[in-house]
């Protein structure tokens, strides 16, 4: 390989753009955020950062979406490579010694034009026995900004309003009643700012106009309730993840909390961190699937995570990575890994400048 990955892991890494093609429509915010000149819907609404998780998509598992590229001269080497090739350098090792070499966390920039499908995601559990994975896809969303689409306000579907049971909802899937099926769930307006956490097996859709930073478990697992989502149809097995309609629709959680309940369950609240600039948006009292801060920077910020590997992705400003001999310029909708072994002095910026920190979980 011509470059060496555990020299690499001595610094910030900056990411090339990662977008993945869904099967709903968006993307439009990802690219105003970007200062893209001419920013449009379509169908590569997410932008996945710091990822080593493959995408998922029927009729394009000939295509390698999903995987992060690092921007170096001249190339850009996947990370998942880097990683391989010296695991505790990138990863520290009480990680791969909990985790092996695979990064447990994905964090992506969402923007939907169109409600997503009606879906539910397995445990770690479920993982393991049936889809031979060590990860489920607990998840949560930091919504950034909403919009109206064609006069519709931005809301999203979370938890069963009433008590549901499988055989029912199998029925409701059956008939394609997707009516039914939304007026099973629990409709809330979405507003900037905030923050929810989607347990595995919560059933729940984003609606359209949401642009948020989704920080999840690294895989790409989901049951659909529904198979027609704009102009693409999903076939029963991809919906279904390849394990047929009983076995799939036991990852729902019928037994979870209702109507309020569930969205207050989900609902997730701002804290002080310890640093000034930094706010702990979701903590190991969440979840023990992954953490995640934002920090403000005005001035200088000295680095708040030495020996700690992270993703961040710059949601406002413009500004810069420190390191001795030179600086690493950021602007909005950047996205950067930092190794556990990088050795950088923080951030700079005179006018301001807003990143989300996710974090694999703690061992």
């Amino acid at each position: 390989m011509p470059w060496d990955a555990a020299e690499l892991a001595t610094r910030p890494l900056k990411l090339a753009y990662n977008r993945v093609w869904r099967i709903y429509r968006g993307g439009y915010l990802i690219d105003v955020l970007r200062g893209e000149p001419n920013p449009q819907d379509g169908q590569f609404p997410e932008d996945w950062a710091a990822s080593d998780t493959r995408a998922i998509n029927e009729g394009r598992e000939h295509l390698v979406e999903g995987l992060s590229q690092v921007l170096l001269p001249g190339e850009s080497p996947y990370l998942r490579d880097l990683i391989a090739a010296a695991p505790e350098a990138y990863l520290g090792k009480e990680h791969v010694r909990a985790f092996g070499s695979r990064l447990a966390l994905l964090v992506k920039l969402l923007d939907s034009a169109e409600r997503l499908q009606i879906q539910a995601h397995p445990s770690r559990e479920f993982s393991r026995r049936y889809l031979n994975d060590p990860f489920g896809k607990t998840e949560s969303w930091l919504i950034l900004a909403t919009r109206e689409i064609e006069g519709q306000e931005p809301y999203i579907l979370l938890g069963f309003r009433e008590r549901l049971t499988k055989q029912q909802m199998k029925a409701m899937v059956e008939r394609q009643d997707v009516p039914a099926m939304e007026a099973a769930l629990n409709k809330i307006p979405a507003r900037p700012g905030d923050m929810y956490i989607i347990r595995a097996g919560m059933p729940h859709a984003i609606g359209p106009g949401v642009f948020m930073v989704e920080v999840q478990e690294p895989t790409d697992w989901v049951v659909s309730a529904e198979f027609q989502i704009g102009t693409v149809r999903l076939s029963e097995r991809a919906a279904f993840m390849g394990l047929g309609i009983d076995t799939a629709l036991d990852i729902f959680d019928y037994a979870g909390p209702l109507g309020q309940d569930a969205v207050a369950s989900a609902t997730l609240s701002r804290r002080r961190g310890k640093h000034p600039a930094e706010t702990i948006l979701i903590g190991p009292e969440d979840t023990d699937c992954f953490c995640a801060c934002e920090l403000q920077v005005q001035g200088e910020l000295p680095e708040l995570y030495r020996a700690r590997a992270y993703s961040g992705i710059v949601i406002e400003g413009s500004g810069e990575i420190v390191l001795r001999q030179e600086t690493i310029p950021l602007r909005p909708g950047d996205t950067f890994f930092i190794p556990a072994s990088s050795q950088h002095d923080g951030y700079r910026s005179e006018t301001g400048l807003r990143i989300i920190a996710s974090f694999p979980p703690l061992p």
